[in-house]
């Protein structure tokens, strides 16, 4: 059997799940991308590394998959960017994702990191989803 790489479907999953959850569009609206943008208007959502370790069985077409999502914000303090999190979060810990090579089967959140970076202005969550999937399942 072939191995289907979900990478593709996973972020995509994630992008439409994250825009169709109000707590997230009320604080980024559309902001969400594969990297920061040039001219970036804050704050906004990156989806970004993804490590896909398949499962090998007879029959089986499944992987392991750690996604990571980071927050930016500009603020004097992180509030916001904490905010921004927790609807990231809520939005997808403990939730099944439907791709179109399969349907998530778990999708849980393993670190959250809020920091501030280096230039003093900018501030950064970083959080690292596993997501567990199988072409199977549909």
């Amino acid at each position: 059997m072939a191995f289907t790489d979900p990478a593709a479907d996973i972020r995509a999953a994630i992008e439409a799940k994250l825009k169709a959850t109000p707590a997230v569009a009320d604080l980024v609206g559309d902001r969400i991308f594969d990297r920061v943008p040039a001219k970036p208007e804050f704050p906004l959502v990156t989806i970004g590394n993804m490590q896909v370790i398949p499962e090998s069985a007879d029959g089986v077409d499944a992987a392991e998959t750690a996604v990571t999502i980071h927050v930016w914000d500009q603020f004097k303090q992180a509030d916001k960017s904490r905010k921004v999190g927790g609807a990231v979060v809520s939005a997808l810990h403990d939730e099944e994702l439907r791709t179109d090579s399969g349907s998530a089967q778990s999708v849980l959140l393993e670190s959250a990191s809020y920091l501030r970076d280096p230039d003093g202005v900018t501030n950064h969550a970083v959080l690292t989803f596993g997501i567990l999937t199988d072409a199977n399942s549909l």
